[in-house]
């Protein structure tokens, strides 16, 4: 496998991001001391304590108050509980004959690595993609990913391509049983990606997950292309919720063929499992539309650069009223060594590690030189440039790169 290349975008962590990391490290090892003792009542028999809580509560709040047998009057009956509102609205959806969500899943805590060294249980890994629930390409993820772990699959009723990091919060979620190509069980969720795996961290499945694969995604997410992706977003969600990720999406082709995808997946899988992954990181793997025998290799490497040729077309309806396409070509890119870009080209498996810290620490660094007084002593007619210095640059650079 290839190694990253240098680059001299600033963008590497340098010794204070290193401390600011092993700090919030350390952090969050102590807030989960912190969870911990207060799980237990903050003192030795903590548990007792919650025991005792809980019997006090069924026996109406006073010791022997279950003995007594006899009802309060109401207004001195408790008022009701959130997970009392939850029982009655599960046994409504129950009478309605609709699916409902199991109870929420216990304390979770910050996942770094895969399944414990010792433990003899099979990892349990989370599948979802956004190109719906009868995806081919979920279809061979999930296959490729059972000889290691125990799947569960859970995915979008509906493409929801390029829907980015959408969260559905205006409306409430429906989930229904399906039975997949393979004859095994899946869910499908009226919503995005992220809602997908929202609902398997939140509690929707009893078990707890060692990992999260998304894909395999019909068409490459490289380059800027991550910013769009329902894939990547999944994978980013995941994170956000303390479980290792990683996205895999697959190069068009006409004959699509996802034998070089679903092999590369497995290796993902495995690499993920056994070595684990930081806090704010994830993967993102792209695929060469290239059978197994023709790919050159994995390389890990680093975003590369898009450039997209979109086209606004306007059409108008039976009734005369305009409406509007954003269509055009597809994207091209900077054929950079080092880039996801490059790697696919060149039909490699590109791994690229993204960090859900966007700080851009060159330009933070700039920024410390810039005037920030909030009445500057300029005059008001001063001439300002409709574009930088560095934006002049990065628009040569792309066309040179046409013009090649």
């Amino acid at each position: 496998m290839s190694g990253p290349h240098d680059t001299d975008d600033g963008q590497e962590l340098d010794a204070e991001d290193e401390a600011v990391e092993a700090e919030g490290a350390e952090g969050a090892e102590g807030a989960e001391a912190d969870g911990a003792e207060a799980e237990g009542g903050g003192e030795p028999g903590g548990a007792e304590g919650a025991e005792g809580a809980e019997a006090e509560a069924e026996g109406g709040g006073e010791p022997g108050g279950a003995e007594a047998g006899g009802e309060e009057p109401a207004a001195q009956q408790p008022e009701m509980t959130r997970e009392r509102a939850r029982a009655e609205r599960r046994d409504l959806d129950k009478e309605r004959g609709e699916p409902v969500a199991g109870p929420r899943a216990g304390r979770r805590s910050v996942r770094r690595g895969g399944v414990p060294a010792g433990d003899g249980r099979r990892p349990r890994i989370l599948v979802t993609n956004d190109d719906g629930i009868e995806s081919r390409g979920l279809l061979a993820l999930k296959m490729a990913l059972d000889p290691i772990g125990d799947v569960t699959v859970v995915a979008p009723d509906l493409n929801q391509s390029a829907v980015g990091h959408l969260k559905t919060l205006s409306r409430p979620l429906r989930v229904r049983e399906r039975t997949l190509a393979d004859g095994s069980k899946g869910w499908s969720v009226d919503g995005s990606p992220t809602d997908c795996v929202s609902l398997a961290c939140l509690g929707f499945f009893e078990e707890k997950f060692d990992l999260v694969a998304s894909g395999i995604n019909y068409g490459a997410n490289l380059g800027d292309d991550i910013t769009y992706s329902g894939t990547i977003s999944a994978a980013m969600e995941a994170e956000i919720n303390h479980l290792p990720a990683f996205g895999i999406s697959q190069e068009y082709s006409e004959q699509v063929d996802f034998s070089l995808a679903a092999m590369a997946a497995a290796v993902v899988a495995r690499n993920i499992l056994r070595h684990g992954l930081r806090r704010g990181e994830l993967l993102s793997v792209n695929v060469p539309a290239a059978t197994v025998e023709e790919c050159e290799g994995f390389e890990v490497t680093r975003v590369g650069r898009r450039i997209y040729q979109d086209q606004l077309i306007e059409r108008l309806d039976p009734r005369g009223i305009p409406y509007y396409w954003i269509g055009g070509p597809a994207p091209s890119g900077i054929g950079v060594p080092g880039t996801d870009f490059n790697a696919v080209v060149n039909r490699r498996v590109s791994v690229t590690p993204i960090h859900l810290d966007l700080t851009g620490r060159r330009l933070m660094r700039e920024m410390q030189g810039w005037d920030w007084s909030s009445a500057p002593d300029v005059p008001a007619d001063e001439d300002l440039p409709a574009t930088s210095e560095a934006e002049a640059q990065r628009l040569a650079e792309e066309a040179r790169f046409e013009r090649r």
